[in-house]
């Protein structure tokens, strides 16, 4: 299943084990990754990358896992907002997005 929308563009990340993907909804750039199919520790490593680029209130992190990473969203929960949405095929969509930007 695939959830990418179309206008979604592969992007370099650096030190990223996973690919990563960018696209623009409603004047916000997401940042996409999929770690669904990997072992601990690639998840919380991957996301940890990725928050890197969530900058600003109109960037958000979109991770697609098998499970809800617990021990992550405990280490960043007082900085981001978590959005979690169970998918029907079993995987868990997270959205997290900054409660304060960075200077």
């Amino acid at each position: 299943m695939n959830l990418l929308p179309e206008n979604a563009t592969k992007i370099d990340v650096e030190n990223a084990t996973v690919d990563f993907f960018t696209y623009t909804r409603n004047d916000v750039t997401y940042y996409q990754f999929d770690t669904s199919m990997c072992e601990p520790p690639e998840p919380m490593v991957n996301a940890m990358i990725g928050l890197q680029l969530i900058d600003s209130t109109d960037h958000k992190l979109v991770m697609i896992n098998h499970k809800k990473p617990m021990g992550l969203l405990e280490k960043i929960s007082q900085d981001y907002d978590i959005y979690t949405e169970y998918l029907d095929d079993g995987r868990i969509k997270l959205i997290f997005s900054c409660k304060n930007v960075r200077d």
